[in-house]
C-alpha cells in the first residue's frame, strides 16, 4: 500500500544537507538528489529539485497498519 507525494518547498540546498544528514542518523539511507531506500519495513522515494527548492518524498510499500498521516507527520518532523 502506497501513500501519497508528500512535497516540501522552501527546501534550500543547506536546509536538504541538514535533512540528509538527520535522516542518515535515524538509521534512513538517503544520499544523493534522487533515489529509494527501506526503512522499518517501508519503502520510500525521494526527489530533491534545488531549482524550485522542492523535495518530494513518497512511501511506496508500508504495512496496513500504520496511517499514511503517521508517516507525513514524521516526515514533517526531520524538516529543519
Amino acid at each position: 500500500m502506497s501513500c501519497p507525494a508528500i512535497a516540501l518547498q522552501g527546501i534550500t540546498a543547506d536546509k536538504y544537507a541538514t535533512l540528509l544528514a538527520t535522516a542518515q542518523g535515524q538509521g534512513l539511507n538517503l544520499t544523493g538528489i534522487t533515489g529509494s531506500t527501506q526503512f522499518q519495513g517501508m519503502d520510500f522515494t525521494w526527489n530533491y529539485d534545488e531549482g524550485s527548492a522542492t523535495l518530494t518524498i513518497q512511501c511506496t510499500n508500508k504495512p496496513i497498519f500504520i496511517p499514511c498521516s503517521m508517516i507525513e507527520s514524521r516526515i514533517r518532523a526531520l524538516i529543519p
